[in-house]
């Protein structure tokens, strides 16, 4: 009931845990506004001498301190060797394992030296707010569910677009539907006997699997039931159903089933019958329908500016893109995010060394290019990036950054992909391999067609 509608729930508040988000709010304004009334009022009275993350309990403490002060953050040890702003290695080896060891030492590592900020990883601004906090508690709760009582899966609904289909998939996943046999349990009829096939006992199953009526639909898509899904349980069958179909196939499946509730609601309450050929004509049509909306949304939304461009006069245009394989592990980065600041922080950095000072820097990492461009303060997780490409911008003329779509950062990305092939790192300055030599003469071209 309380999971998000996105996710396949209803989407009610789950009081707990929305109070719990709340407490958590008062725990990280008494970190972030150390000098606000509130938290002046709090350290007074419960921690005159410490801090909010190092202070235990007093002998007769509030309700409310107690349950702020039991959703503290766990601290870890400075791990940073500031003198060569490098990873303690001996000490992270001494604290983790080796799998953990690679993961923090892939994260990289600013020159600046800024000083430490408090992150929220719940939202991408890096400032907790109680709605980012319940969002994350819910999702915790929804993967522990999937787990315990081994729902559809996250993936099995995430084919799914319309709130309306998605929202059946659940409670048909869940046996949450009134079909006769869950009406009779309830004492709210007596004849469970299916009314489209007329042969058995209305059951989620038998309904949605086993009746004729719905084997004979599914023939008429040319789709039919994994005949290896030996699944007793119901659930389980029908994640192993979806789990063995790639995406179009889920989304004509959803859209099978609720044709199929619709049809049989029909037929219950008001006695009118859809033939099976009538059923697959609509569901054919509906996801025509809606691969034709999608794809004209997606034109729509579109962006002109799909070829490169060359600057203006005495203007150094500077692409940049970044790749990322997380089998080999190649490069130091943790995530694409990162690597895509650092591929920009790499484009300021040889802009300097060649002594440029009217630059352009472009790049299709529309994440990295508002945060740079932005005014506000920035507490994501790629912050010390965005600061050290900021503290940069004094040392140029003119420094500009642009957004443009992949189609305008080809031959950026050409030279990414190119670079993966390589063990060492590569610096090519006037003669480039012929697969990216081809990605700069057709660039070449827009740009002269452009004028």
């Amino acid at each position: 009931m309380c999971i998000p509608k996105a996710k396949g729930g209803l989407g009610f508040k789950d009081l707990k845990k929305f109070i719990l988000a709340l407490l958590a709010k008062q725990g990280w304004k008494i970190i972030t506004q150390p000098h606000s009334l509130f938290v002046r009022v709090m350290k007074e009275k419960y921690f005159p001498k410490g801090e909010f993350m190092s202070v235990g309990l007093c002998s007769y403490p509030s309700y409310t301190w107690c349950s702020i002060w039991d959703i503290r953050y766990t601290v870890v040890s400075d791990l940073i060797n500031r003198d060569t702003t490098t990873w303690k290695q001996d000490s992270i080896r001494s604290l983790f394992g080796e799998e953990q060891l690679k993961n923090i030492l892939s994260i990289p590592l600013v020159c600046s030296r800024p000083q430490d900020e408090l992150i929220w990883r719940g939202d991408n601004t890096g400032v907790y707010t109680v709605k980012s906090g319940y969002k994350w508690v819910i999702i915790m709760g929804i993967l522990y569910y999937i787990m315990k009582f081994h729902l559809l899966s996250l993936q099995s609904y995430g084919v799914l677009w319309y709130q309306v289909i998605c929202i059946l998939m659940w409670r048909i996943a869940n046996e949450f539907i009134p079909t006769l046999h869950n009406l009779r349990i309830r004492k709210l009829v007596v004849n469970t006997l299916c009314p489209l096939c007329q042969a058995n006992e209305e059951t989620v199953s038998h309904l949605f699997r086993d009746c004729t009526f719905m084997q004979q639909v599914l023939r008429g898509m040319g789709a039919t039931n994994t005949t290896c899904n030996r699944e007793p349980n119901w659930k389980k069958w029908l994640e192993t159903e979806f789990d063995s179909q790639n995406t179009e196939a889920c989304k004509i499946r959803s859209i099978v089933y609720w044709a199929i509730w619709y049809n049989r609601n029909k037929i219950y309450h008001e006695g009118t019958r859809e033939q099976v050929n009538e059923i697959v004509a609509f569901i054919n049509a509906y996801y025509a329908e809606i691969a034709f909306m999608r794809e004209f949304l997606k034109n729509a939304n579109g962006v002109n500016d799909s070829v490169w461009k060359p600057p203006d006069d005495n203007i150094i245009k500077i692409n940049f893109d970044a790749s990322l394989n997380q089998h080999t592990r190649r490069s130091n980065i943790p995530d694409l995010v990162m690597a895509e600041a650092r591929a920009c922080l790499q484009a300021i950095t040889m802009a300097e060394e060649m002594g440029f000072q009217d630059i352009c820097v472009e790049g299709d990492a529309l994440t990295i290019i508002c945060k740079v461009n932005s005014l506000e303060e920035n507490k994501s997780n790629i912050s010390n990036m965005i600061k050290e490409i900021k503290g940069r911008t004094p040392k140029f003329r003119r420094l500009s950054f642009k957004y443009v779509p992949r189609e305008a950062n080809k031959t950026a990305h050409g030279i990414v992909i190119e670079g993966r092939r390589y063990e060492n790192s590569q610096y090519w300055m006037e003669k480039v391999p012929h697969a990216v030599e081809r990605l700069v003469n057709r660039d070449k071209g827009s740009g002269d067609d452009d004028g």
